[in-house]
């Protein structure tokens, strides 16, 4: 790296810092950011006590909370745990097509063992469902054009 690389990146820097100094007291965050904290106040702390005030105006204290530490949340999941969590089956409706769906885990999606009746029924359910969903979508569309 040559020399006028070296004072190009000094100035930028400086520049930066300048660019920030002036600018950060004006910052304004976005109406998302503000009713987020509005919504959901910090957890009061309890006062520190007049020895700890001292020492913390002093040196800011980093240490983790000894409540956080102890968490399972943060503690990685077992292989146990994992299995349990994966072998659970439930039915979940999708809201848009109206179809009943066997998920297996996380995201696993299953087939279900039905009578030739029984598909033919679903079967019907599920075209009609889509059907419905996509004309409502495209008569959308179509005002939106208008």
């Amino acid at each position: 790296m040559g020399k006028s690389e070296k004072k190009s990146k000094k100035r930028h820097k400086e520049k930066r810092r300048e660019f920030k100094a002036k600018h950060k007291s004006s910052k304004s965050k976005s109406k998302k950011h503000s009713r987020r904290k509005e919504e959901s106040p910090p957890p009061a702390a309890p006062p520190p006590a007049p020895e700890q005030a001292e020492s913390s105006s002093e040196q800011d204290d980093f240490a983790i909370p000894i409540a956080l530490m102890n968490s399972k949340s943060h503690a990685p999941e077992t292989p146990e745990e994992y299995q349990r969590r994966q072998s659970q089956i439930r039915r979940e409706v999708d809201p848009v097509t109206g179809r009943t769906r066997l998920i297996k885990g996380d995201s696993e999606v299953l087939e279900e063992i039905v009578t030739k009746e029984r598909h033919a029924d679903i079967n019907k359910k599920a075209t009609r469902g889509d059907g419905e969903y996509y004309e409502a979508r495209s008569l959308e569309a179509a005002r939106r054009r208008k």
